[in-house]
């Protein structure tokens, strides 16, 4: 978590002067719900990035209600800047059209078979 958050702070501290960049959204992909939340935890209790006047974070996930997960969709108010916390999810089921940056954990969950015990578990 603080590894995505220096890389958010770069992101925003770097790109000012640059309009589209400045402007633009940046999509965080995270394995699962428990890191979605974790991050947003952490975000929140940022000095800098806990400002709803500068900074929307939004988590996206199947378990976020529908009319939540829309609003990934809208522009955030001029000056703000809009972060999604998704899961590897949205890179092929969706586009949201003002992201200019992306930060990609490299950490998917996957579904695994044990044939032995008959169970089916997510793995990171």
């Amino acid at each position: 978590m603080e590894l995505i958050e220096r890389l958010l702070c770069k992101i925003c501290s770097s790109s000012e002067g640059f309009e589209s960049a400045s402007t633009g959204a940046v999509l965080v992909f995270l394995p699962g719900w428990e890191d979605i939340t974790r991050a947003r935890d952490c975000l929140d209790a940022s000095p800098l990035f806990g400002n709803p006047s500068k900074f929307l974070l939004l988590p996206l996930h199947s378990s976020v209600p529908l009319s939540e997960q829309r609003k990934v969709f809208q522009r955030p108010p001029k000056g703000v800047r809009k972060i999604v916390l998704a899961t590897n999810i949205a890179e092929t089921a969706m586009t949201i059209d003002d992201v200019v940056f992306v930060i990609d954990s490299g950490r998917v969950k996957e579904k695994s078979y044990d044939p032995y015990s008959n169970v089916s578990t997510l793995q990171v």
